[in-house]
């Protein structure tokens, strides 16, 4: 399913981010079929208050602000939120009502280098606080969850502590998992600030890659981000602040796995989740493929140890990124359906898969590299 849609639009001038309503066609003489989009906030210069989504350009003029997303019409769903960029021909579904994982992108910064780092940090932040502001002022008030991301979220402390204070007003009832690397967390007063939002319920997802602290360092390519980082998470748990620890797989830490997961349960028998995630074929992972890349077959013995190691004990884990045909049996009530629906795909050969309906798929981008084992 696309996030990013081709368009042309009518009489509208900068970005603007909408509201999809359903079309009422009575005030303005908008075509048949069409959906409306409802601007929240600030109405943008020269904008009416509403514009018709079209699947093409109306034979006359109804006197309205349209936009044109040709066959993507159906695409669009009621009370889904659009970033639309004129200048650039595009509108993006920057929340759907119906996605499994929608988030909010917070900065384009980051303090850490990953090594599988799927969507590299940039050196200035593009980011604008006022679209992202409105996105949450037309996101649903009974919204249950968002995510909020990066780059690193805490990097820009003042624009986080605002989106998390506009979330607990807008959407009181709304869940936030902030997914973050903790490091700036070690400063107890950040935490308190961020607890202080009122947002109901917060969460952080935070990776962590190895027990030895220069082996976590050399992945995140930062000395001394070990120490931060445990110490943030000690912070944020303190502070009432639920945790959820990721350790993305590769070369570089499946040797760790039986150390990590011994490590967490001594260290953070408080935590909520552990996510052991199949690694994107993104971003730097590209760059530093020899040094990371690890068939899922390879480590299933070491995923299945950690994984068991755990849930023994009473800690709650799951496996993302990885489908049933590269993971073994035992692993599979620990599988989740985890990709965004948006970014989910299958190769041909799944068709003949008999887990195929269950089956949390492949990456859109890595359809044509993954190798996969239909199920009969």
């Amino acid at each position: 399913m696309l996030n990013k849609i081709r368009i042309i639009a009518h009489n509208l001038e900068g970005d603007a981010v909408v509201r999809l309503v359903v079309n009422e066609n009575s005030a303005n003489d908008v075509p048949v079929g069409a959906l409306a989009l409802r601007f929240y906030g600030e109405v943008p210069q020269d904008a009416a208050c509403s514009v018709a989504l079209l699947k093409c350009a109306p034979d006359k003029d109804p006197g309205v602000f349209w936009v044109d997303v040709g066959d993507s019409l159906d695409l669009f769903k009621a009370d889904d939120v659009l970033l639309i960029q004129p200048a650039q021909g595009i509108v993006r579904i920057v929340y759907r009502r119906s996605s499994n994982a929608n988030s909010l992108f917070l900065i384009s910064q980051c303090n850490s280098l990953c090594l599988m780092c799927p969507q590299p940090p940039r050196e200035q932040d593009d980011v604008n606080e006022e679209l992202l502001l409105r996105q949450i002022d037309c996101i649903p008030s009974n919204a249950e969850e968002l995510c909020l991301t990066g780059g690193e979220p805490t990097l820009h402390s003042g624009r986080l502590i605002r989106v998390l204070s506009r979330i607990a007003q807008h959407c009181p009832d709304c869940h936030v998992h902030v997914l973050s690397n903790a490091r700036l967390c070690s400063n107890q007063r950040l935490v308190s600030e961020l607890v202080s939002t009122g947002v109901g319920s917060l969460s952080f997802g935070v990776p962590l890659y190895a027990a030895t602290p220069y082996v976590h360092d050399y992945i995140v390519q930062s000395r001394g981000a070990f120490d931060e980082t445990v110490s943030g998470i000690y912070n944020l748990a303190k502070s009432g602040v639920n945790i959820e620890i990721r350790i993305v797989l590769h070369k570089q830490t499946i040797p760790e796995l039986a150390r990590l997961v011994d490590y967490i349960y001594n260290k953070f028998p408080f935590v909520g989740h552990v996510a052991f995630m199949g690694m994107e074929h993104m971003g730097f992972v590209k760059k530093n493929w020899d040094a990371l890349w690890v068939s899922p077959l390879d480590y299933q013995e070491e995923l299945l140890n950690a994984v068991r190691y755990l849930h023994r004990r009473k800690i709650y884990c799951s496996v993302y990124n990885l489908p049933f045909c590269l993971t073994e049996k035992s692993v599979w009530p620990f599988l989740r359906n985890s990709i965004s629906d948006y970014k989910v795909d299958f190769r041909d050969e799944c068709d003949c898969c008999k887990k195929r309906s269950d089956c949390g798929g492949l990456f859109h981008y890595q359809r044509n590299a993954m190798s996969v084992r239909p199920i009969d």
